[in-house]
């Protein structure tokens, strides 16, 4: 279940939600996803998790990384499911570190839309958060980072699409 929390409390249960969220990984295997009659230009999914589990002080790098691989596993199911013949569709990840409750798997059937997310190229090369958290990433995906730090941000803000190229 998708939770923010203002309570500052540590939560409790991590394996329990963790396991969850694999769970929830897992059910988008051989599930296509194909594009409404209303014609939207994407499909999202966001991060079902409490917020307190991979944001704020209580929050652990390494759970983050698991979250954050659990979220890459649900898209690679969704690109392996994957109808090609009935137009276009790329599966990719959204991710804005460190706020990894922002985090999404999305599903975009308008080429140009999707490119306005993964972008030409790498702007934060040689960075890579597939690397900085020991990720896997799925066969054939690409990786592309850009800084969106704000002048009144406390931290650095990246964004990453991880996801199918274009």
């Amino acid at each position: 279940m998708r939770k923010i929390s203002t309570s500052g409390k540590r939560v409790r249960g991590v394996a329990r939600r963790l396991r969850a969220l694999e769970r929830w990984a897992s059910s988008f295997s051989d599930i296509y996803y194909p594009r409404s009659e209303k014609g939207e230009k994407y499909n999202n999914f966001k991060i079902p998790v409490d917020m307190s589990l991979v944001q704020g002080s209580w929050a652990r790098i390494e759970v983050q990384a698991l979250c954050i691989q659990q979220l890459l596993e649900a898209a690679a199911h969704l690109s392996r499911a994957a109808d090609r013949s009935q137009g276009y569709y790329r599966v990719a990840c959204i991710f804005v570190w460190p706020w990894v409750h922002q985090s999404e798997v999305t599903v975009f059937y308008d080429r140009d839309y999707y490119l306005s997310f993964l972008g030409q190229t790498n702007a934060l090369k040689p960075d890579l958060l597939s690397q900085t958290l020991a990720l896997h990433l799925p066969e054939y995906f690409v990786e592309h980072g850009h800084d969106v730090t704000q002048p009144d941000d406390e931290v650095k803000i990246r964004w990453w699409c991880i996801g199918e190229p274009a």
